[in-house]
């Protein structure tokens, strides 16, 4: 994986999380210039619109969701959230379902709660939104590695990769996030996350990784820069394959800007090896075993 960010001759930050859902294996590092950056704690990335998926959870705890009317409101935007990364569906979920004032903050409390150090969200998207609350963290008080995070809004691949993990032990087990809000966050909903998720269809990043018919439940995320590249690329999800289930969360950060060509590939090919490792394409040698890396505890729109 490495070789692969060093060959495309990458000279920025890569975050890197994997976690086998079936044996537990685990790989996470952080690649800069051909070096690793020493972890924990992970590196803060802008989270741009991987933000959504705390958000949708945060709606899902204060709702019933099996009592929802059929096509009701909430409903629609958060469908318009996760499917079409809607800045505004989001704007509406948190000032109607959580508070017109605090309603990032309270997302950002949610996800303390899960143990998420390094995620929050600090204010709404509608431009000219104020700036709610400054926060550090573990992964934004680095001095060693700099990826110019959003004072809005903030994860680290670790972190997705934790959130991810909880949704799919609701949705598969009961646990996760239903351990986590009991009463509150049912495996049904869980399921209903992973199935809007799922219907996030983009046809590149860690979609375009995988065989056609591969599920992958998952959200992205960028941000334009004023220079017409991008501030940072990022992709998190599950993706269901016959030799396991595994949640992989990759971002991208590159002073002076991001190109949506080979930096998406970069992406897709990174969890290409990913797939195939696990998923052997037909008359291929056995792939080497991966040396797993501790970590903390557990073009279309942005």
């Amino acid at each position: 994986l490495k070789q692969t960010i060093d060959l495309a001759g990458f000279d920025g930050v890569v975050g890197f999380y994997l976690y086998h859902l079936g044996t537990g294996e685990e790989l996470h590092f952080v690649h800069y210039q051909g070096q690793d950056v020493a972890i924990p704690p992970d590196v803060s990335f802008t989270a741009a619109s991987a933000i959504k998926v705390p958000i949708m959870i945060s709606v899902l705890r204060r709702i019933d969701w099996a009592k929802l009317p059929e096509n009701s409101e909430t409903e629609r935007w958060l469908r318009e959230m996760i499917t079409k990364s809607g800045n505004d569906p989001s704007d509406w979920l948190m000032e109607n379902v959580l508070d017109p004032v605090r309603g990032p903050l309270i997302v950002t409390a949610d996800m303390r709660y899960l143990g998420l150090e390094n995620t929050f969200l600090a204010g709404f998207f509608y431009p000219g939104a104020p700036l709610l609350a400054r926060f550090e963290t573990p992964g934004n008080q680095r001095d060693d590695v700099y990826t110019d995070p959003d004072p809005y809004n903030q994860t680290s691949p670790s972190d997705m990769g934790s959130l991810f993990v909880d949704l799919y032990q609701c949705a598969t087990r009961g646990g996760g996030l239903a351990v986590a809000f009991p009463g509150e966050i049912t495996r049904d909903e869980c399921q209903y996350m992973l199935d809007l998720l799922a219907e996030n269809r983009i046809g590149a990043l860690l979609e375009a990784a995988v065989p056609e018919g591969i599920r992958v439940a998952h959200k992205h995320g960028w941000v334009p820069n004023l220079q017409g590249g991008m501030h940072v690329i990022n992709d998190s999800g599950i993706v269901y394959t016959p030799n396991g289930d595994y949640v992989l969360s990759i971002f991208l950060y590159r002073q002076g800007g991001l190109y949506w060509g080979p930096h998406a590939k970069l992406l897709q090919n990174l969890a290409r090896a990913v797939y195939n490792y696990y998923n052997p394409p037909q008359g291929a040698p056995p792939a080497p075993e991966p040396t797993p890396t501790p970590s903390p505890t557990p073009a279309p729109g942005p």
